[in-house]
């Protein structure tokens, strides 16, 4: 199931934009629930790997955590 933060109708009412934990943006047609399209942010760090790097602090951590860097 889809958690979302917030929502909101188009001004023709048409369709809804929904925001999710994920980090997308999905647009919604209202008459037939399908998914028109998924938005997602570009993240500088995606996929990079920082497992066992030094001199890191926690809060730098987090924060590239936060733009796309993973820990294997």
């Amino acid at each position: 199931m889809q958690e979302f933060y917030s929502i909101a109708f188009s001004p023709d009412g048409q369709t809804i934009a929904s925001s999710s934990r994920d980090g997308t943006v999905k647009l919604w047609d209202v008459k037939t629930g399908e998914c028109l399209k998924t938005l997602k942010g570009e993240k500088p760090y995606e996929s990079m790997n920082i497992t066992g790097v030094k001199g890191l602090t926690k809060t730098e951590k987090v924060t590239l955590k936060a733009l796309g860097a993973v820990e294997l």
